[in-house]
């Protein structure tokens, strides 16, 4: 038969026992919600420097319309703030879907033709099974402003960009490829800039282990492959 003494240190083990829980799950609780805020304030600090790299790169697009007098001005500069809409506020969200990324693409590449010869190519193919699929934002953007910038907006004649986009099986494979003058190779031998290493960034804290990226260069012709392998659905 219990005692008294015998219940009392019962009560008081078990009151011990449910503050050492409390406390470790109250430890536990902040820590993790440290570390999400540090990923998000780390994602936040990679975002504030792809727009302001973004519109960097869009304004050049508006001074060479400017500067050569160009009736395309006035339309060029409403496309942009329509681009910059979506930049700055409607991909201010942890997820969005992937055909809105593909819209903004499109806007790009479109926007950029301003400024581009007639000899120059752009081609854009894609194949989405599932509409609804989502995507962190402004995650492949900077991949296709890299190629501008070192493919056909660079003085390279001739140059050109493909981008391939296929969605199947809830697996997400992006490709660019753009050619680019072999003179201008050592000057940018590593094609990085800010766009490429915040994407690096972006990918080993959004999807760590479920993806993969690689560029390579053959020859006079860089090329990207990204495949992201978790189901945003």
């Amino acid at each position: 038969m219990l005692t008294i003494f015998g219940i009392f240190l019962i009560t008081t083990t078990l009151i011990k026992l449910s503050e050492d829980w409390f406390y470790f799950n109250k430890r536990e609780n902040n820590e993790l919600k440290l570390k999400n805020i540090s990923v998000q304030n780390q994602l936040l600090s990679l975002r504030s420097q792809i727009n302001p790299h973004f519109l960097f790169n869009s304004l050049n697009v508006i001074y060479a319309l400017a500067l050569d007098k160009k009736e395309e001005t006035t339309e060029a500069i409403v496309q942009l703030s329509d681009i910059l809409r979506y930049v700055i506020y409607d991909s201010n969200t942890e997820r969005v879907k992937l055909k809105d990324e593909i819209n903004l693409i499109q806007n790009y590449i479109n926007f950029q033709r301003f400024r581009q010869q007639p000899k120059k190519l752009v081609k854009f193919e894609y194949n989405i099974e599932d509409e609804k699929y989502q995507i962190y934002p402004m995650l492949l953007l900077p991949l296709v402003e890299n190629s501008f910038k070192h493919g056909i907006n660079s003085d390279n004649d001739g140059g050109y960009i493909f981008i391939n986009l296929e969605l199947d099986e809830n697996v997400l494979h992006f490709y660019i490829e753009n050619n680019f003058s072999e003179d201008s190779l050592p000057e940018r031998k590593e094609f990085s800039g800010l766009g490429i290493e915040n994407i690096k960034k972006n990918l080993e804290i959004v999807y760590p282990n479920k993806h993969t990226f690689t560029t390579t260069i053959d020859k006079d012709v860089f090329k990207v492959s990204l495949k992201l392998f978790e189901n945003e659905s």
